[in-house]
C-alpha cells in the first residue's frame, strides 16, 4: 500500500502566556480571538496544545522568571511568511505586557521582542 504526503514546510511554534490570552481587551476582541483570526486568515489554520506547558528563564538583568504557556503551532512553505509571523507576535508581546515572546522556526530557538515605543 502506497501513501501521499505534501510537505507544510517550515514548522514554528511560540508560546503564549496562557492566563493572559483570554484577557479582555480595551480595543476589542481578546488576543486570543484575534491570534485566531490572524493564524487562519495568514496560514490557513494552527495547531495549540494547552496543558503543563511552563518555563523558568533568567533576563539580561539575572532575574529569575517563570510562566505558564499555550504552544501554538503553524507550518509555510514560503519563507516569506515568517516575518509577518514575527510581527505579529512582536505586537502580541507588546499587548500581553511581555518582554519578548520564544519562538522556534526549524531548528533555529529566538526572542520576539517589540519594538520599542
Amino acid at each position: 500500500m502506497g501513501y501521499r504526503e505534501q510537505s507544510l514546510g517550515t514548522a514554528v511554534v511560540f508560546l503564549l502566556p496562557s492566563l493572559k490570552l483570554k484577557e479582555p481587551s480595551a480595543s476589542g476582541p481578546s488576543v486570543e480571538n484575534r491570534l485566531h483570526t490572524f493564524l487562519m486568515d495568514n496560514f490557513g489554520g494552527y495547531t495549540a496544545q494547552a496543558g503543563n506547558i511552563f518555563g523558568y528563564w533568567r533576563d539580561d538583568r539575572g532575574r529569575d522568571s517563570y510562566g505558564e504557556h499555550r504552544e501554538f503551532s503553524v507550518a509555510f512553505v514560503e519563507d516569506s511568511r515568517l516575518p509577518i509571523l514575527k510581527q505579529f507576535v512582536a505586537k502580541m508581546a507588546q499587548e500581553l505586557a511581555e518582554e519578548c515572546i520564544y519562538m522556534r522556526a526549524g531548528n533555529t530557538a529566538s526572542l520576539i521582542y517589540p519594538a520599542p515605543a
